[in-house]
C-alpha cells in the first residue's frame, strides 16, 4: 500500500448505510467483503450513491443532459450525476484501491479511472461486473456499441470480477487480450446471519425476487394451478395479479428500498418449506443471492437451470439443489410434490445445501479470496 489514508474504498448504490448502522441485524453479503476487510485490519471506507441529487448546479444539468443523450442514442445507462462530484473525487483521490460493486457504477466511474492514469495517481480500480451481455436491444449496432463501452471499462480497470462462472467464461472468450484482468469469484452469503431455527411448521412455498430475469408470469400461472398450496411472495413486481388468490401471502417491496428489514426476511425463510426461483434464460447469474440464502437457512431450492447458472461444479441436482430445465408447470408441480412426499430426499438436499454454504459459499470465504485477487 502507498501512504494514502484509505486502503480500500467500497462504492455502492443505495440501501447500505442503514444496514451498516444495524450491525449484525443485517447480513454481510451485499457489502462485497467490507466487514471482512475491517476484521483483518484494513482501513476500509464506503461511498453510497442514491438516485437522488439534492443540490443541483449547472454542472449537474450538463452531466444529466450528457448521460440522457447517451442513453437516448445508445441505450446505455450512466450515472454521472450521482458519482462525478467534489465529495466523491476527494474520497477517491486519497484511496489506494476502489472496489466498485456493480457494472453501472463501474462505467460511471470511468472519469476517475482516466484521471488516475493521466496524473499517475496509482489508484487501482476493481469492478464487480454482472449482466455485461444482458442487452435488450434487437439492433446489432447497439449491441456492438455496448461491447465497445464494456471493452473501455475492462481496459481502464485493474480487475473485472464476475460472480457467475458462465458469464466469466463468456467475457474471457470475448476479450482474450485482457484475460489477466478478468476474474471469477464465487459469491457467498452471511451463513452466520442466515442460520435458521428448527421450526416444525414449515409449509409455505416461498418466492423472493425483483430482477427482470425472474419469470413472474410463469410463477403466477403456477400458483393458480396449485390452489391447495400456500405461497409466500416477497416482490414489488407482483401485486394485482394475485390479489384475488386465497393461497398467496404477498409482501410488496425490495431490498434496495429497505421495505422490510433482513430479520423479517429471515423469519420468512424460517417458515418456508421450499424456495422457488423460476428464471428466464440469461447469462446473468440471476437468483444467486436468494438461492444461497435459502440454502443457508436449510430451505431447499428449486430453480430453473439457465445458461448463466453461476457454478455448475458444486451445485448438483438432487444432492444440494433441485434443477428444472424448463418453466413448464407440470415439471415444477412434479418437483414440488417430490420434495413434499419424499422426506429422505428433502432432508438430503437441505443438509447438503447447508454444508456447501458453510464450506464454500459464505462471506468469510468470499473475503479471503477477494483479498487474493486484489493483492495479486
Amino acid at each position: 500500500m502507498t501512504n494514502k489514508s484509505i486502503d480500500y474504498l467500497f462504492v455502492y448504490f443505495n440501501a447500505r448505510e442503514n444496514r451498516l448502522d444495524e450491525g449484525k441485524n443485517s447480513p454481510e453479503e451485499f457489502f462485497y467483503g467490507l466487514q471482512y476487510f475491517k476484521r483483518i485490519g484494513l482501513n476500509s471506507k464506503t461511498i453510497e450513491y442514491k438516485y437522488k441529487f439534492e443540490k443541483k448546479s449547472i454542472f449537474y444539468y450538463f452531466l444529466k443532459i450528457f448521460q440522457e443523450l447517451i442513453f437516448f442514442i445508445f441505450r446505455f445507462r450512466y450515472d454521472f450525476i450521482n458519482i462525478v462530484n467534489k465529495q466523491s473525487f476527494l474520497q477517491v483521490n486519497k484511496s489506494n484501491h476502489i472496489i466498485i460493486t456493480n457494472t453501472r457504477i463501474g462505467h460511471s466511474m470511468i472519469p476517475y479511472m482516466i484521471y488516475s492514469k493521466i496524473f499517475n495517481k496509482k489508484i487501482k480500480f476493481s469492478v464487480f461486473a454482472m449482466g455485461m451481455f444482458n442487452i435488450s436491444s434487437k439492433y446489432k449496432i447497439i449491441k456492438a456499441i455496448h461491447k465497445k463501452f464494456h471493452k473501455l471499462l475492462i481496459i481502464l480497470a485493474d480487475n473485472i470480477i464476475f460472480i457467475g462462472q458462465k458469464e466469466y467464461f463468456e467475457v474471457l472468450e470475448t476479450f482474450p487480450k485482457y484475460g489477466s484482468k478478468i476474474k471469477f469469484l464465487p459469491f457467498g452469503v452471511d451463513n452466520v446471519f442466515w442460520s435458521g431455527k428448527v421450526t416444525t411448521t414449515k409449509d409455505n412455498i416461498l418466492f423472493i425476487g425483483n430482477d427482470s430475469n425472474r419469470d413472474f408470469d410463469f410463477l403466477i400461472d403456477l400458483i393458480k394451478k396449485m390452489p391447495e398450496n400456500k405461497f409466500t411472495i416477497v416482490s414489488e413486481k407482483i401485486n394485482s395479479q394475485v390479489e384475488n388468490l386465497q393461497n398467496v401471502e404477498l409482501y410488496q417491496g425490495s431490498w434496495n428500498k429497505n421495505t422490510y428489514d433482513d430479520s423479517f426476511l429471515k423469519e420468512i425463510y424460517d417458515k418456508s418449506f421450499i424456495s422457488l426461483i423460476p428464471l428466464k434464460d440469461s447469462l446473468q447469474p440471476s437468483g444467486q443471492s436468494v438461492a444461497l440464502q435459502s440454502m443457508s437457512m436449510m430451505v431447499p431450492v428449486i430453480i430453473t437451470k439457465t445458461v448463466g447458472f453461476w457454478d455448475t461444479d458444486y451445485f448438483k441436482h438432487g444432492e444440494n439443489i433441485y434443477f428444472i430445465n424448463e418453466n413448464e408447470s407440470d415439471q415444477w408441480i412434479q418437483a414440488i410434490d417430490d420434495l413434499y412426499k419424499n422426506e429422505e430426499k428433502y432432508s438430503l438436499i437441505k443438509n447438503n445445501a447447508k454444508k456447501l454454504i458453510d464450506e464454500k459459499f459464505n462471506c468469510e470465504y468470499f473475503g479471503e479470496n477477494l483479498i487474493k485477487i486484489l493483492e495479486n
